[in-house]
């Protein structure tokens, strides 16, 4: 399949940036950063895009680790960052990085344990062309960073491809045998519009109002 030229004036996406760098520095990347050979690190064939990864694996990006202070295996904290956003590594912008790990660090050399909650606080996802980005919240928070950086050259260019294994993932053991499972799939029911009292008896509305002075909604 031929590949798709960029041609506009935008950073092209995952899926249209094709890789532009040299293997030598690739290899350099390998080993400054000590990855293991089981991880099965490898540069992509001329024209690949991140979106060509072999089954099994993922791309990674070099400014992740250069930019970023990113490393492999990563902490509990960067993963529970991820985690509890939603979102898979390679769906963020690099410039995401130099925050998590910023906050991670001050943290860490203050003895204070940390949550994702913690960071929420500081910190907000927007979505900003084909990747996620992390923008400081305003509005009565002061900031816990100073000088971010701005923008970083055709780094979504240089890529590589890791064994996916590298980034865990929470996997639910036996779930088969998990009550909660065999609750939800003793039958099948149809996904169809609710009326509101049922979205009312189950907690969830945002529109009925109770008869009392507060008049806080159901789900608030």
């Amino acid at each position: 399949m031929k590949k798709r030229r960029y041609k506009g004036r935008n950073p092209p996406g995952p899926d249209r940036a094709a890789i532009n760098w040299k293997e030598e520095e690739f290899q350099n990347l390998v080993r400054d950063m000590g990855f293991r050979p089981e991880w099965g690190a490898q540069f992509p064939t001329p024209n690949s895009t991140a979106l060509d990864a072999p089954p099994c694996y993922i791309a990674l990006y070099a400014a992740f680790f250069r930019e970023g202070n990113f490393r492999l295996p990563m902490t509990k904290f960067t993963a529970d960052v991820l985690t509890d956003y939603g979102l898979h590594i390679s769906q963020i912008n690099a410039l995401w990085l130099p925050r998590v790990t910023h906050f991670e660090f001050i943290y860490r050399a203050n003895h204070v344990e940390l949550t994702f909650e913690m960071f929420n606080i500081f910190y907000r996802v927007t979505y900003t062309g084909s990747f996620y980005s992390l923008n400081s919240r305003t509005g009565g928070v002061i900031p816990c960073s100073s000088n971010p950086q701005k923008s970083l050259h055709d780094w979504e260019q240089k890529f590589f491809y890791i064994h996916r294994g590298v980034i865990p993932v929470d996997v639910v053991v036996n779930f088969a045998q998990q009550e909660w499972y065999k609750k939800l799939t003793h039958k099948a029911t149809s996904i169809s519009q609710l009326e509101e009292r049922a979205l009312v008896g189950a907690g969830m509305s945002m529109l009925w109002v109770p008869k009392n002075p507060l008049g806080v909604p159901v789900y608030g």
